[in-house]
């Protein structure tokens, strides 16, 4: 299921990714489970994701 998106190219995967965070930020906030999400699709891709701080 992972494959053909885990064999894009680097910058085919960055447009993705930058897709992914656009629809998870929409409301101006990020849950927990949804920087989960985005983590785990970027391990899938092969792409790491630095940590994600919650400014106060």
């Amino acid at each position: 299921m992972w494959a053909p998106l885990d064999a894009l190219d680097p910058l085919a995967k960055q447009l993705l990714v930058e897709a992914v965070t656009a629809t998870i930020s929409h409301n101006q906030r990020v849950s927990v489970a949804e920087a989960e999400l985005l983590r785990t699709i970027c391990a899938t891709l092969h792409c790491p994701l630095p940590a994600l701080l919650q400014v106060a």
